[in-house]
């Protein structure tokens, strides 16, 4: 098996020389594709690169604001087989496996039938590192698909008259998934939660981004609905949660210097708690910002924008 990582990024330095890194104690190797980065993650990847000789492929994308997410991962996708991938791990910067699975994974891998893909439990850390959901739509039920057998009839493309482009993750052709863990055993941590502002403003310009380039095709409402479940549903406060185990994280401590220059010292297990107060602008605060200057206020009337063109 030759298994290569696809990890699409578009400005995550606060967590990509940790996720860039852990992916390559699992993967033989790494294509990233840098899309429209303004802040430090082509330095990030660059040196990753240079640490990982001939491991890492980069693909730099064009400065537009318009994010073509399958197109980005079927150029990802005929990277890894450039490369001679017969397996394909799916990756976002924002996410990294739960460190007890990185002596199994591959073998997981290797045990998944061709046709389907592999799904493992989604894990959603709620504003801190020491604790993920167990209860929600992002609780013990959440999977997400993470790795196939690769074959020459799977692709990603936009999808629809309306060429919708958004959250597809598995690629087109796959038969179906393949999950033989639950949450306990670990999974993918998604890492898009520890950040109550970073989270409030992507699901924002999602919604925006949706009344953009598809218009009609879903009501503010629905909208609002749909991507409001990752910012009220993941409340530490509201659902149900359990201690991430010691060995969830142990792998990685040497390599989390950048993300814990984002956290606040207190008195939990890791010494940590993100500080939404002190932290960088999220670049997709002033993307809201732009729109709202170029489009006006009322092209957007419905939408839930949890306050972010405040």
């Amino acid at each position: 098996m030759k298994l290569v990582g696809i990890m699409p990024v578009r400005n995550e330095d606060w967590c990509l020389d940790l996720t860039a890194r852990a992916a390559l104690m699992w993967c033989d190797e790494l294509v990233i594709s840098l899309h429209a980065c303004t802040d430090e993650s082509s330095e990030i990847a660059q040196a990753v690169s240079a640490e990982h000789s001939g491991l890492v492929t980069l693909q730099l994308g064009p400065l537009t604001s318009e994010w073509p997410e399958m197109a980005h991962r079927q150029e990802l996708l005929l990277a890894a087989r450039a490369q001679g991938a017969t397996h394909v791990a799916i990756i976002d910067a924002d996410e990294i496996l739960t460190g007890n699975l990185l002596h199994r994974i591959r073998f997981l891998i290797e045990c998944t039938p061709e046709g389907l893909v592999l799904q493992l439990p989604w894990i959603a850390l709620p504003r801190s590192v020491d604790r993920f959901l167990t209860e929600g739509t992002f609780g013990s039920a959440s999977r997400v698909s993470m790795a196939f057998q690769d074959r020459t009839d799977y692709y990603w493309r936009a999808r629809g008259p309306e060429k919708y482009d958004f959250h597809h993750r598995e690629p087109f052709g796959v038969a179906g998934g393949y999950s033989p863990l639950s949450q306990e055993d670990g999974g993918l941590m998604h890492l898009q939660f520890l950040s109550e502002r970073r989270l409030r403003a992507k699901q924002a310009l999602y919604q925006m981004t949706e009344v953009l380039r598809w218009p009609g095709r879903m009501s503010p409402a629905e909208l609002a609905a749909m991507y409001g479940r990752a910012v009220y549903e993941t409340d530490p406060l509201a659902f149900a949660s359990s201690a991430v185990p010691d060995s969830w994280w142990e792998p990685y401590m040497r390599l989390m210097v950048r993300l814990m220059d984002q956290l606040e010292v207190n008195s939990t297990s890791r010494g940590a708690r993100v500080r939404d107060k002190q932290e960088p602008e999220p670049w997709q605060e002033a993307e809201v910002r732009r729109l709202i200057q170029e489009h006006g206020r009322g092209k957007f009337s419905g939408l839930d924008l949890f306050g972010v063109d405040r």
